[in-house]
């Protein structure tokens, strides 16, 4: 039941609790332009993979929808989850433009959320893709193209 029933919402309220977070206890803006363009290409990221999965494919907490489709064009085709990696993206230079150690722990917190979620989350894309999802994973890094 925890499994199934509540993790998957833990995870989401970790996330979107840090965010919450790092938004409340600094500035929504970096305080310089190498910030600003890392920051804004974070966002241009995620609005872009959001975009090319569709809306209707896009689900918060870390289970597949029904009736959706495996994406696998750009961004996709290089990293599995990018609207992962644009998050931690956009709110790094956050961090750094109003350091402390509180919010880097919330920065973290925020990694570790999303990093418990792939698991997860590629274990339901297995089961409603099979082998297809199979065959990308290998293809495909998680988060950060030709590393991880």
């Amino acid at each position: 039941m925890f499994q199934d029933k509540i993790y998957p919402y833990l995870l989401v309220f970790f996330q979107l609790g840090s965010l919450a977070l790092i938004f409340a206890t600094g500035p929504w803006l970096a305080k310089s332009w190498d910030g600003i363009t890392v920051e804004t290409l974070g966002v241009v990221l995620g609005l872009y993979a959001i975009y090319i999965a569709g809306i209707h494919n896009v689900n918060i907490v870390p289970k597949p929808k029904q009736g959706g489709v495996l994406i696998t064009k750009w961004p996709y085709s290089q990293i599995r989850h990018p609207m992962y990696l644009a998050q931690v993206v956009a709110v790094i230079p956050l961090v750094m433009a109003q350091f402390s150690w509180f919010r880097l722990a919330v920065l973290l917190t925020l990694i570790i959320a999303l990093m418990l979620k792939i698991p997860y989350e590629e274990r339901g894309l297995i089961r409603q893709f099979g082998d297809d999802y199979r065959v990308y994973r290998e293809q495909t890094k998680k988060v950060l193209p030709f590393i991880y």
